[in-house]
């Protein structure tokens, strides 16, 4: 009887949701209320310059940081 071989992990999830995962299909930090969030935007502002802004996920209910949309 053959061996069946171990199944590799998967990286990307089969329903990629953009808003939980950055471009590399790793997950993106999670912050559990929406001031961390904030404050970890901040902080991106004053260490680089990058402005960032809070959103809640609708994958995982949790708080990300994203780069801002334009209302152009």
């Amino acid at each position: 009887m053959k061996r069946r071989r171990a199944a590799k992990p998967v990286t990307k999830p089969l329903g990629r949701v953009a808003s939980h995962f950055s471009r590399d299909g790793s997950p993106k930090n999670s912050y559990r209320t929406q001031s961390e969030a904030k404050s970890a935007a901040q902080l991106a502002w004053t260490l680089s310059g990058v402005d960032l802004d809070s959103y809640r996920c609708d994958y995982c209910f949790q708080w990300h940081i994203g780069k801002r949309f334009r209302d152009d």
